[in-house]
């Protein structure tokens, strides 16, 4: 992003052999390093689980009458195609999302490998929703605008179910 301008040294270590693409887990933001977040009791509680399966989209789109089906795959290689499928034939639609590259398209992965067993329970286009295929912005504004938010979803899941707002006539 500088044009070659300004050096970055960095050294990412791991493990060799099969097991190196697993291992890692996350790559830290250090410019994030001393910065406070606010943390719920809830959160704190050594009983404390984080549900899987529900996400603030769902919650929006149960607003206005939309039951929207989470599922969160644990797994992207080999995709949970039971599960999926599952879903599919259960709500008749798919809707993707990932916060990477379109083109690197784990979405249109499962997409082609898990509709051709579901296609015919499909009432509506699959939707994608991909990050957008630029260098992640270091501005907060711009990252914002970079990666999958809410809002897409909400419109993605609305545009599925036939009761997205209609477009304004051009004058």
């Amino acid at each position: 992003m500088s044009a070659g301008q300004m050096s970055v040294p960095i050294v990412f270590r791991g493990p060799n052999g099969a097991a190196a693409g697993v291992v890692l887990k996350m790559l830290v933001d250090c410019s994030r390093y001393g910065e406070s977040f606010p943390v719920s009791d809830e959160v704190l509680d050594s009983s404390f689980c984080l549900p899987i399966g529900k996400a603030k989209a769902a919650e929006i789109l149960e607003r206005d009458g939309i039951d929207a089906e989470v599922i969160n795959l644990r797994s992207i290689r080999p995709p949970d195609r039971s599960t999926i499928n599952a879903s599919i034939r259960k709500t008749n639609r798919l809707i993707t999302v990932e916060e990477g590259f379109p083109q690197h398209g784990v979405g249109a992965e499962i997409c082609a490998s898990v509709v051709e067993e579901s296609f015919a329970y499909l009432d509506a286009p699959v939707e994608r929703i991909a990050g957008a295929d630029v260098p992640m912005p270091y501005a907060a504004n711009l990252e914002r605008m970079a990666v999958p938010q809410v809002e897409d979803i909400v419109r993605a899941a609305k545009r599925a179910c036939y009761r997205s707002e209609p477009l304004a006539a051009a004058a």
